[in-house]
């Protein structure tokens, strides 16, 4: 069975959770068990920025909620190797990310995970990542 890793976009449409596509995904994910279900290191560090931001407690609370439920993937050596080979294959080309999406990609591809994102067309330039957008709803 796949690992997925929920994009910072997805984990806000959940905790949001003010929309069909807040419903789409919350009947997605209660397919997958926990241990299936992760966010990397660094989209919990992106959605504690936002909590910061907004210094909003309500918020807080919902995020600390959210990622409670779910794996923390964190970045190994082999990641480290994924995003070197990632950031200079993007340079070299011209079409660089920023650096917080080519870690979060470089985590799936060595974890042999499926980012979930509703930015799968941005997420299209890195080699060997696997995408599954999530959002769309279903009929």
């Amino acid at each position: 069975m796949n690992k997925y890793v929920l994009d910072t976009c997805i984990c806000s449409y959940i905790i949001k959770g003010k929309s069909d596509t807040a419903e789409n995904l919350f009947e997605n994910i209660i397919k997958h068990e926990k241990d299936k279900l992760l966010i990397t290191i660094f989209n919990h560090a992106e959605l504690f920025t936002g909590v910061l931001l907004k210094e909003s407690s309500r918020l807080k609370r919902a995020v600390e909620a959210f990622v409670e439920r779910l794996s923390l993937l964190y970045f190994t050596e082999a990641a480290s190797f994924e995003y070197a080979k990632i950031r200079s294959e993007l340079q070299k080309t011209g079409t660089p990310l920023e650096d917080m999406d080519m870690l979060i990609a470089a985590c799936c591809i060595a974890e042999k995970a499926v980012l979930v994102t509703n930015n799968t067309k941005h997420f299209s330039r890195i080699r060997n990542l696997k995408t599954e957008n999530w959002t769309a709803i279903q009929a």
